[in-house]
């Protein structure tokens, strides 16, 4: 145990020699337009002198034993402070409101007293983090363009949007911007040309790769037939955890919610009732596909709009649905009025051809029969009986009877 301790005891005594009694250096991210405290620790004794710095350049100093406030650089006089009530307990933080990119650098806290002379190093980065990320098309280059846009983000972050399946020509190749305003917030814009049958996805990540959100955008289109049920799909390129799903239904420019999903509380409501249903149970894995049961052609024919939303993570897609009507043959088949077994049709036909049949032979049964009594009797006087007590016509059969006088 002897020779450990006194190993330790060496490492420590090297590394107090390396560092100069230099405590080591803190990174600290501080958020734009926020305010931001920089750590300062130290053994108080009650006689300090606090002076603080950035990139060698005193912004801020203070003699704790006078209990005077120095002004310094009149930049950050403004702008900084320490806590002086809490000198006394050996906290020197320095307190810096609404940071910004000027804010950057490598700051120094510079403690001295009787007892010591202590130095605290911080590396403050400024981060606007990225808030939103949209995909959309628009036409206003005169065709039809898939953009993904980002604001108000510092430093600029990295943009990167392409197209699933890939192999899009060199043509095509993503034409990607980046501006900042006066404040020094950036504002990213990336666009490409709109395929059809491609799902877009648009990547943005923050300059300290501390955040990275992802959107996709497709378009699709359905044709079905009224009556039949049917599937519009919606699933994200990759895998989502505690994810919100919004489907909804736009007609005539009227657009209304007809169902949502929250998989984390697994409540959803329909304003469809038992027209739709998700397909994947709990929508796994971020699959929110939904079927649509029994449609009707005028009710039912419009765009269907999907959102799949997570954390820093969004996938959208348009599908136009169109539902024609059945044909006439389709809805004879399927509409039970008129399923009539083809054996009573087919006896139906065959008794209608045997009436037709019949009465023919029975007209010129009625006929040949006449004929023969007329050459019998063609001497003698005939007397004719109407049947009917109508008038005799071409489709009456008259009786005749003959009469045989004696000669």
């Amino acid at each position: 145990m002897t020779a450990v301790h006194s190993w330790i005891g060496l490492m420590l005594l090297w590394i107090t020699a390396e560092t100069n009694g230099k405590t080591p250096d803190v990174q600290l991210t501080c958020t734009f337009s926020e305010d931001c405290v920089l750590p300062c620790v130290f053994e108080a004794v009650g006689d300090e002198a606090i002076h603080w710095y950035r990139q060698d350049v005193l912004i801020q100093s203070c003699i704790h034993g006078s209990g005077r406030l120095d002004e310094a650089d009149q930049h950050y006089n403004s702008r900084t402070s320490l806590f002086t009530e809490m000198i006394a307990y050996g906290n020197a933080s320095l307190h810096i409101r609404k940071c910004g990119p000027q804010d950057r650098g490598k700051y120094k806290c510079l403690v001295t007293s009787s007892r010591e002379t202590t130095e605290h190093f911080i590396t403050v980065k400024v981060e606007a983090p990225i808030q939103s990320v949209s995909l959309e098309t628009t036409r206003l280059s005169g065709f039809e363009e898939v953009i993904c846009f980002s604001r108000d983000v510092y430093p600029a972050p990295r943009v990167n949007l392409f197209t699933e399946p890939a192999g899009l020509p060199d043509s095509l190749q993503p034409f990607t911007r980046k501006t900042a305003d006066k404040q020094g917030l950036y504002s990213v814009k990336s666009k490409l040309k709109k395929l059809k049958d491609l799902t877009y996805i648009c990547l943005i990540q923050s300059f300290y790769r501390s955040q990275t959100w992802k959107a996709s955008l497709q378009e699709k289109e359905i044709f079905s037939v009224e009556g039949k049920d049917f599937i519009i799909p919606c699933a994200a390129p990759w895998k989502l955890q505690n994810f919100t799903l919004t489907w909804s239904f736009t007609k005539e420019h009227k657009s209304s919610t007809i169902y949502t999903y929250d998989s984390l509380t697994q409540r959803s409501s329909s304003l469809w009732k038992e027209k739709v249903r998700l397909v994947t149970p709990r929508g796994r894995d971020g699959d929110g596909s939904l079927q649509l049961r029994n449609p009707l052609s005028p009710e039912h024919t419009g765009t269907y709009t999907c959102i799949l939303s997570a954390h820093q993570a969004k996938h959208e897609v348009h599908t136009r649905v169109s539902i024609t009507l059945k044909s006439e043959k389709q809805q004879s088949e399927s509409s039970p009025q008129r399923r009539i077994p083809a054996a009573v049709i087919t006896g139906l036909a065959v008794a209608a051809v045997a009436a037709i049949i019949g009465m023919i032979k029975y007209r010129a049964g009625c006929t040949k029969s006449s004929k023969g009594h007329a050459e019998i009797t063609e001497m003698q006087p005939i007397r004719v009986t109407v049947i009917s007590s109508r008038a005799a016509s071409e489709d009456t059969c008259l009786t005749e009877e003959n009469e045989n006088k004696p000669t």
